[in-house]
């Protein structure tokens, strides 16, 4: 086991990742303003499976495996990019056709609904596109093969102890998306607002696209 002073440390620092805005961030929010909190959850689900992958890839020590091969390493990171892009110019697209055929009012879909219909509309099912976000985003790779070691205790079994802080990365995630999307499923009155919906896919479609062009132009 990892001292209880690494352990809290550990927490802390995964906190401030899992929070910090990134793809899956704007996948979860997109999803959930668009198709209700079912929705988010399922979208959430499959980005915490994702992170799960990461680290029973990295207990198994195959993340050094993954990293350490540079064709890997750019088929992972081409593959994301392209599924961001895909993501985004969908929710781009949609908008733009519905403005064409004049039925804009409906292209962000209703937040008051409980399926998975606005969002499994723009690239999927909400969980699939919560797993492949997460599982073709290099970040995780580069979080177990950077930040965890050094809080692994060199004097005790180091896979025991990635296991735990694996663990840990998994937990913070689920409990940080249940408290998000909680928190702006309340928002619901003010999400109905035609205009503010749009502005949300809009912005979505954007900022997906603009992650999947810097993930492909990162070094």
């Amino acid at each position: 086991m990892p001292q209880p002073e690494h352990l809290l440390l550990f927490t802390l620092t995964t906190v401030l990742i899992v929070v910090l805005p990134g793809p899956d961030f704007v996948l979860v929010t997109r999803n959930t303003l668009a198709g209700g909190r079912r929705t988010g959850f399922a979208t959430a689900a499959g980005s915490a499976l994702g992170m799960a992958a990461w680290a029973a890839l990295a207990v198994a020590g195959l993340t050094v495996l993954v990293a350490s091969n540079p064709t890997i390493l750019l088929v992972l990171r081409l593959a994301g990019a392209a599924y961001l892009v895909y993501l985004g110019t969908s929710a781009l697209v949609r908008l733009w056709r519905a403005w064409r055929s004049g039925t804009l009012a409906e292209a962000a879909g209703d937040p008051t609904e409980t399926g998975d219909g606005a969002a499994a509309g723009q690239g999927g099912a909400p969980f699939w596109q919560g797993l492949l976000n997460n599982v073709l985003n290099p970040k995780p790779l580069a979080f177990f093969l950077t930040a965890l070691p050094q809080f692994i205790d060199s004097q005790a079994n180091a896979t025991a102890q990635t296991a735990v802080l694996g663990s840990i990365v998994v937990g913070m995630t689920v409990l940080w998306w249940l408290i998000y999307i909680t928190s702006i499923t309340r928002l619901s009155a003010f999400l109905r607002r035609r205009r503010v919906r749009q502005g949300i896919e809009l912005g979505s479609g954007v900022a997906l696209t603009a992650f999947g062009v810097a993930l492909a132009l990162a070094a």
